[in-house]
């Protein structure tokens, strides 16, 4: 089975997702990297806010990741026409879920940033910064939908060539707005705000005015509208769905009360891991395209019945990915100092707080990855999503929340010491993923009715 063509395909189907993510990552960097020379204050409030977007971001995420796992499985047995019908589902769902999230957003901004930090100009800016960035929130539910629906039918070059000109536009309108020009005036923090949403907004219009303009065969056509009103569909739709969008959600929550936990350490702390989240997140993205090329591939493999070879896959994709991660993050360390030169006019003390937890995050990124591809490249891969949800749950929690709260406010540690407590979640969910997968309960095919 493990051919040099099996390889090949896995590859075509990875790389253009992990560098369409590394992409996107990196933008969150160039955010940062460029409101830098505005002092600590601009960079905690980006990084906070963007944690902020991103809790909501995630959510709609597991939507459309539960797009993707349905998408691979009819594509698998052959049911197109269902992937239509599933697109138009997911929209609909998530924009009713958006609705009242971006509207409170408008409200209560000052006050969930107040959690975070007590600086009052990290909350000024960080207000502004998601009154300007929520409403993109909309256009992002219909772009990541139908980015998970392509790939899920193994077309994974397409999402990566629109994203990277919504990136592309991105960085010119940052540069532009926070630095002024061309009749504009300088805009700081606010203008990055601004290019995110309109790059975000033409992002949408170019997807979707293609795909209809081809009449490519996942576009929903007006017969679709009619043939989703279907109670079986909704419920196996929302069956799958609501665990993974709830999972994601108590994940990304999570991820945000650590930065809570950080900012509340003073602004240098939370102006380091805002600097650093960036970076960690670019080694994952990486991965990204690993984890959903084994989705892609074991759920064509479950969707086909074909269970042993699913299974094999499995644990040639969760063998792998630790090794290979580790040995990625041996070259990323050898270019530390090429990496932190974007921030050479923050305070030193800052760089040199930055520079100890460094070599922490980007090797324990390997038990990360791992995670990763167990959870969203296999057990969810057949549905598994309730266990999941339990798994993450417990790690973040139950273990690793309590613990860091600990160690920041009770035993007052240091912040790189704070950073080694919480990934305790890590290891933990790394035993119990492991114990779910050996257990083969996933292995099933959910395009069957």
């Amino acid at each position: 089975m493990f051919t040099i063509g099996f390889f090949k395909k896995a590859s075509k189907l990875a790389w253009p997702i992990s560098l369409q993510s590394i992409l996107v990552t990196l933008l969150g960097m160039i955010d940062i990297i460029m409101v830098s020379h505005l002092g600590d204050s601009a960079v905690a409030s980006v990084g906070i806010s963007n944690r902020i977007f991103f809790v909501f971001l995630i959510v709609i995420t597991g939507i459309a990741s539960g797009v993707g796992v349905l998408s691979s499985q009819y594509f698998g047995a052959g049911q197109i026409n269902r992937i239509k019908n599933t697109i138009i589902m997911a929209i609909s769902f998530a924009l009713s879920v958006l609705l009242p999230i971006v509207i409170l957003a408008f409200y209560y901004a000052d006050s969930v940033l107040m959690l975070a930090s007590s600086d009052p100009e990290v909350i000024a800016i960080g207000e502004q910064y998601l009154w300007i960035t929520f409403p993109s929130l909309f256009f992002l539910a219909v772009i990541i939908i139908f980015e998970n629906a392509l790939r899920g039918t193994g077309q994974v070059k397409l999402p990566m060539v629109f994203s990277s000109l919504a990136i592309g536009l991105n960085v010119v309108l940052n540069y532009w707005l926070i630095n002024g020009g061309l009749g504009i005036e300088p805009m700081g923090v606010n203008g990055a705000a601004w290019a995110t949403t309109i790059s975000r907004l033409m992002h949408l219009l170019v997807i979707v005015c293609f795909l209809k303009k081809i009449a490519h065969p996942i576009f929903p056509q007006r017969a679709s509208f009619s043939e989703i009103n279907d109670r079986v569909q909704w419920k196996k739709f929302i069956k799958l769905i609501f665990p993974i969008m709830i999972s994601f959600g108590v994940w990304s929550l999570g991820t945000f009360v650590y930065q809570l936990i950080y900012g509340q350490m003073g602004t240098k702390e939370l102006a380091v891991m805002s600097m650093l989240t960036p970076i960690e997140g670019v080694l994952m993205a990486f991965f990204i395209g690993f984890s959903s090329a084994c989705s892609i591939i074991v759920g064509n493999k479950l969707g086909a019945n074909n269970f042993k070879e699913a299974w094999q896959t499995g644990v040639v994709f969760s063998v792998g990915s630790p090794i290979i991660t580790f040995l990625l993050a041996l070259i990323i360390y050898s270019f530390q100092d090429v990496i932190f030169m974007p921030f050479k006019l923050m305070a030193q003390d800052t760089l040199a707080l930055a520079s100890d937890i460094f070599l922490l995050i980007i090797f324990s990124t390997c038990i990360k990855v791992l995670n990763m591809t167990l959870s969203m490249g296999i057990l969810r891969a057949g549905g598994d999503n309730k266990k999941c949800l339990l798994i993450d749950f417990i790690g973040l929690w139950v273990v690793s929340i309590p613990l860091t709260f600990l160690a920041a406010f009770y035993f007052q540690w240091p912040l790189f010491w704070v950073v080694v407590t919480a990934y305790s979640e890590e290891f933990c969910k790394a035993g119990m993923f492991i114990f779910r997968m050996r257990q083969k309960r996933w292995l099933r095919n959910l395009a069957a009715d």
